[in-house]
């Protein structure tokens, strides 16, 4: 896969250093380089002490002494620049004024971890991309967003559609012994196989092997496949569930059924922390999907590994004898839980505590049950988007209200 690493935050020092003269302090001597240089490099210490993340980069600063290097800085910014670390030798509200119209964040050296976090989210949607595999729209996601090319246009993100048929022109390319190597590798994760039989696990490699060519063939980050297409009655008996477990846990998020706002929702909480996200049906209510009174639950078939406390239990998809789903036992802890509305501008956020999860009797492979941080009986009133809603691990409600200040997004919480 490409190694050029997304997410990277980069960040402009700028030290504004013009000596302004005052009639009671005259004559003042304008400062020289040195001293601006020293200062300059104090101030981007100070910023570098106080980071908490892994992913912010220090560009080179600039250092405007003379009024004329202020036109410097247009050559000087790309737009890989995601924000101005600011000081200054006298604050002018003109100078300010003139760097606020490059439309970039200006920030201080106490600047907090949850707006960098925010920045993060920006520059991860900016430079992801994403394949949806079979027909759009899909038929079975309630307020599906129906434009492809709004993703790009409202969040920066890239999208390709893959036609079933080419996805099944690699699937069908792969050599057994190729795919038998691979799964003797991934057996070493299952504790139990249940119903599958070494046809359909070589089949779910075989999904997994497709998939994972596509997204380094295109440099995606993203899989959103419409998977009640992929299934071909009386001909093809398969589904993505096991290959998406496995994909999520290597960096590349995927959605179920062909939605587009869980796949974006999971691209925006992976890029708060760099985990794995899971998503699925939203139950809110007591028996909405297996809900208690007084919690909320996702249920679906996906369950990466680095979320669970176990090795997986193999099983066939919803209890119809083919396909390949799985179980184990969820991490407990906080969570966050999110998605976006089919207009991509607004979001719902809930934070919360994972109790644990069972297996439920003929159907989707695993339930979450979580309780939330608030009024559980206010959750209807703010939910946005589809029945599927994604999950990380952690408590983002702060970073994620930043991050929908700077993309412009309606923030909706407990």
């Amino acid at each position: 896969m490409n190694n050029l690493k997304r997410g990277i935050v980069k960040i402009r020092p700028v030290y504004i250093g013009i000596c302004r003269y005052f009639p009671w302090s005259h004559p003042t001597s304008p400062p020289k380089m040195e001293e601006l240089e020293k200062i300059t490099q104090g101030m981007i210490d100070k910023f570098s002490r106080g980071l908490k993340v892994d992913f912010v980069e220090v560009e080179e600063p600039l250092i405007i002494k003379e009024h004329e290097d202020f036109r410097k800085l247009s050559s000087e910014l790309s737009y890989d620049t995601d924000a101005l670390l600011l000081s200054s030798f006298t604050t002018s509200p003109l100078e300010l004024h003139s760097l606020s119209r490059y439309g970039l964040p200006m920030i201080g050296s106490s600047c907090s971890s949850n707006f960098l976090r925010a920045l993060r989210v920006k520059k991860v949607l900016s430079e992801s991309k994403f394949l949806y595999i079979g027909e759009f729209p899909s038929f079975s996601i309630a307020n599906r967003p129906r434009d492809l090319f709004g993703c790009e246009e409202r969040l920066g993100v890239r999208v390709r559609q893959i036609e079933t048929n080419e996805f099944y022109r690699l699937f069908d390319g792969f050599k057994d012994e190729e795919v038998k190597k691979e799964l003797e590798e991934w057996k070493k994760e299952f504790d139990e196989i249940v119903e599958p039989s070494e046809q359909d696990l070589m089949d779910a490699t075989r999904v997994y092997l497709a998939l994972r060519y596509l997204s380094d063939r295109e440099d995606a980050n993203g899989i959103c496949v419409n998977c009640n297409r992929m299934w071909i009655p009386q001909h093809r008996h398969i589904v993505p569930c096991l290959a998406f477990d496995r994909l999520i846990d290597e960096g590349i998020m995927c959605s179920c059924e062909g939605d587009l706002t869980a796949m974006l929702s999971a691209l925006i909480l992976h890029a708060v922390d760099g985990q794995p996200v899971l998503m699925g049906n939203f139950g809110y209510r007591k028996g909405m999907f297996n809900a208690e009174e007084g919690e909320v639950t996702i249920q679906h078939g996906l369950i990466p590994k680095k979320m669970a406390r176990a090795k997986y239990r193999i099983r066939d998809y919803h209890g119809k004898k083919w396909g390949v789903t799985a179980y184990a036992d969820i991490e407990t802890g906080p969570m966050t839980i999110l998605n976006i509305d089919k207009s991509f501008g607004a979001i719902c956020v809930i934070e919360g505590i994972i109790k644990g999860s069972h297996e439920p009797v003929g159907t989707c492979r695993i339930c979450i049950h979580m309780d939330v941080d608030g009024d559980v009986n206010r959750v209807p009133q703010i939910i946005v988007g589809s029945q599927h809603f994604s999950m990380t691990f952690g408590h983002w409600l702060t970073a994620l209200s930043e991050a929908g200040n700077l993309l412009g997004f309606e923030v909706r919480h407990l």
